[in-house]
């Protein structure tokens, strides 16, 4: 229960000290009281009473006066009762109390010594004393009225009246309280202070000095007067007193504020103040805008390159200058009169440079040029045409076979509609292909693939040998890629390697593998040498 009303109460206690603090502060209300301790078997005549905790205290009431100290520390007596079926408590203790006053909220702890009387109905009563340590919070309703919403006390006390000599019975109680709280004795609020300022003359010409008066007005006229002041612009003179001049040599044509603040010698919350602002202006003088003028060298370029913006100013009136260029695109960069437009990425067309120069009094003058942006066609980039296998003639590994020969009529139409580009045939083995012919004097089948699909293309096709490359790429595969190179393009060489021609020779489509050649060759010659019939 105590948690739950800190979780409610905590935030509001951030506020401000309370400003008024009364004399002394009545409590009343609600008490209950769970006393915590338990009474022992006795006799009562011929009676048998058997021993027992002692239950709540359901039904009470309280009652405090507080005399407060200061704002924080006070003393305070507190009586209460407690009543149920089982008996009554009556109480009477004081001691310090201490606060924390704020805007509304105000919460206190205290501890205090005093006496209890116990009076259960089937046992004496008894006189004992009793510590009292608790706190609770006030919540302000108006400046002489608050409610307590809780208080919560840990209460001790004992209870030795039927107890084996010797023996205390002590009593570890908790009290809950809630009621109204009466403020008396607050002190008597004082008038509100306030201050009016005035300028004489309210315009000028700058130099000219202006008198700053003040009137004071609800202070106590035992209190002493301070007085301090603060301008806009030009010097203030003669800050102590109620009357002060403002210097406004060299100030500039404009509309200035003088503040001025009263504070009388009153100590802590009985201190009072009070401010107040006069106006002045100072008279312009003529005065002339600045010249500007802005020029791009060059004033055309490709995207990508850069232009130089030189700006240039000039006052009349020989004012310092500042200046301010934007462009509607690219990236602009420098300051003063100097810039530098960057047309990296920037389409075709035409970028506009803006710039405004300004001086001192803020008159400003604005320029602009504008430099065109031309954007070349794209380079030229090699594409992949696509790519044929040589899977199906296990013998002739690196023979075009007929399913190859429609992509390779497709990729020579190709080359053939576009004399100024290139052709360029990778050639690919697996890698157990390479292994197999590693030692040998037989070709690796990469390169031999790229050749003999060169050699399809030239001698099948019609396309002149030197418009296509042979190469050997470094990847796994039984293929040969095709590639078609645009004039003014490169191709991505990447792990691939030209193929020496002069060393790897074209192997005509028809060209039988060795062994069936030589099966062939030997049956023709056994054919010469059967007699004829």
């Amino acid at each position: 229960m105590l948690v739950s009303a800190v979780t409610l109460f905590v935030p509001s206690l951030l506020s401000a000290q309370s400003q008024d603090v009364p004399k002394y502060e009545v409590f009343g209300g609600y008490s209950w009281y769970h006393p915590g301790g338990s009474v022992p078997p006795t006799v009562v005549g011929s009676v048998t009473v058997n021993g027992s905790t002692v239950p709540d205290f359901e039904k009470g009431w309280a009652g405090q006066f507080a005399y407060n100290l200061n704002h924080w520390a006070g003393i305070a007596v507190d009586v209460n009762g407690h009543y149920g079926d089982f008996g009554n408590a009556h109480s009477v203790s004081g001691g310090p109390q201490f606060r924390w006053r704020g805007e509304r909220f105000s919460p206190f702890a205290e501890a205090l010594l005093g006496w209890q009387r116990f009076g259960p109905k089937l046992y004496p009563d008894q006189n004992t004393a009793t510590f009292i340590l608790g706190g609770g919070v006030d919540y302000s309703l108006t400046p002489r009225f608050s409610i307590r919403p809780i208080q919560f006390d840990y209460v001790n006390s004992y209870y030795t009246a039927v107890s084996v000599q010797g023996a205390t019975n002590t009593f570890n109680g908790v009290r809950l309280q809630a009621g109204v709280v009466w403020k008396l004795g607050l002190p008597q609020a004082e008038t509100r202070a306030s201050a009016s300022c005035m300028a004489d003359p309210t315009a000028i010409e700058a130099g000219v000095p202006v008198k700053i008066s003040v009137t004071p007005a609800g202070f106590s006229p035992k209190r002493i007067l301070s007085y301090s002041y603060a301008s806009t612009g030009g010097r203030v003179a003669g800050t102590a007193a109620a009357n002060s001049t403002v210097d406004t040599t060299g100030v500039a044509p404009g509309n200035y504020t003088v503040t001025a603040k009263v504070t009388d010698n009153g100590r802590g919350s009985h201190q009072q103040t009070a401010s107040c602002q006069a106006a002045f202006s100072v008279n312009e003088r003529p005065k002339h805008p600045p010249v500007l003028s802005v020029t791009a060298y060059p004033a055309s370029v490709t995207s990508g390159d850069s232009s130089a913006i030189t700006v240039t100013g000039s006052s009349p009136d020989n004012r310092p200058l500042r200046y301010n260029c934007t462009a509607s695109a690219g990236r602009l960069t420098g300051n003063g009169p100097a810039y530098s437009l960057d047309t990296a990425g920037v389409p075709e067309g035409g970028v506009g440079v803006d710039c405004t120069v300004s001086d001192d009094r803020n008159l400003s003058a604005f320029a602009s040029t504008s430099v065109k942006v031309s954007v070349p066609p794209p380079a030229p980039v090699a594409k992949d045409f696509g790519l044929i296998e040589f899977m199906h003639d296990a013998k002739r590994p690196a023979r075009v076979d007929n399913e190859a020969k429609g992509e390779l009529d497709r990729y020579a139409d190709a080359l053939a509609s576009a004399p100024d580009v290139k052709g360029v045939i990778v050639g690919y083995a697996t890698a157990s292909e390479d292994g197999a012919t590693k030692g040998r004097r037989t070709p690796q089948l990469a390169a031999q693939r790229a050749v003999d699909t060169k050699d399809y293309v030239s001698r099948e096709k019609g396309i002149d040998p030197t418009r296509v490359e042979a190469r050997t790429g470094s990847g796994d595969g039984q293929k040969a890629e095709l590639w078609i190179v645009p004039a003014g393009a490169t191709f991505p060489a990447t792990d691939t390697t030209v193929v020496d021609e002069s060393k790897v020779k074209a192997v005509p489509r028809g060209v039988l593998p060795p062994r069936k050649a030589a099966h062939r060759k030997a049956h023709r010659k056994a054919l010469k040498k059967t007699p004829k019939k």
